[in-house]
């Protein structure tokens, strides 16, 4: 029997562009794998600057992220007004929180990511969080289908699993991102989990993603790939009334004329000079949000 011919022309994956704005805000916790967070936040102001910066994208053809050095829930007025304009300009924005938060936080028209680092209070005590704490997170996690964030600090595999399976028998439908320590200043990756023997699941980060965390740890570089931060990313940062960008921080030492102050055109690079980091935006054009 003769081969069909293939679909003419070849169907296209598009995706969303992916706008990361990062708020310089307080932080409730205390995580001691974080640096500790001061500032005072005019909500006015920052939603005026986040403003100027959504206005620059499509509604339809871009996926904001909205997040803040320290706790972006501690802020409601900035909760109302992405809010806002999710329902005015059919922009689609997506909120990291710690999930401390919840559930007064919530706003139903925000897409949720959540910061948690298992699903005990064991393996959340590097960020000081109580098993009450941890519960309330989960429950709101699966109910609204967010995006877990789990910073692998050495948690025991043992504990990994029995996170993944507590996921599973929830009937948890977003996606978990372990993502390992980050080394500061380009340093080597210490952390190091063994996807062989990690439970699987529908909801982990792809194949692909734990083999270049191995290639990382082992070789002390990322090698030849670029993330999907750097072919399809930006960052806006957001001092109340002040905006810098960059194409990403990196956790590389990044000389200082890559950051630029005020809005101006976003530049793109042959080359950008990446540190030894594996995050959340390795992979992230292969998620359903970024989906056209």
């Amino acid at each position: 029997m003769p081969l069909a011919d293939p679909p003419w022309p070849p169907p296209v994956n598009r995706v969303r562009r992916y706008r990361n704005i990062i708020v310089k805000a307080a932080c409730n916790l205390r995580c001691t794998y974080c640096e500790l967070k001061k500032a005072k936040v005019d909500t006015a102001a920052t939603n005026a600057s986040i403003g100027l910066i959504l206005d620059r994208f499509m509604p339809g053809e871009t996926l904001v992220r909205v997040e803040a050095d320290g706790e972006i829930g501690s802020y409601p007025p900035i909760l109302d007004y992405l809010a806002e304009r999710v329902r005015a300009d059919g922009y689609r924005i997506e909120v990291l929180t710690n999930g401390t938060r919840f559930p007064q936080c919530i706003r139903p028209e925000l897409l949720w990511v959540i910061s948690v680092d298992g699903h005990t209070a064991e393996m959340n005590r590097e960020r000081g969080l109580t098993q009450a704490q941890v519960d309330v997170i989960l429950d709101q996690a699966v109910a609204l289908n967010a995006d877990l964030q789990c910073v692998y600090h050495g948690q025991p595999l043992e504990a990994m699993n029995g996170f993944i399976d507590e996921l599973a028998r929830r009937g948890y439908a977003g996606r978990l991102h372990i993502l390992p320590l980050l080394a500061l200043a380009g340093k080597p990756l210490t952390k190091h989990l063994d996807y062989d023997r990690l439970h699987k699941a529908p909801f982990l980060e792809q194949e692909g993603y734990f083999r270049h965390w191995d290639y990382i740890y082992q070789h002390g570089r990322r090698g030849e790939r670029q993330c999907d931060q750097i072919t399809n990313g930006f960052n806006y940062y957001v001092d109340n009334d002040r905006i810098e960008m960059m194409k990403c921080d990196s956790y590389a030492p990044l000389p200082r004329h890559l950051t630029l102050h005020g809005l101006q055109s976003e530049p793109e690079y042959d080359r950008f000079p990446c540190g030894t980091c594996l995050s959340n935006q390795e992979y992230n054009n292969c998620r359903p949000q970024m989906a056209m």
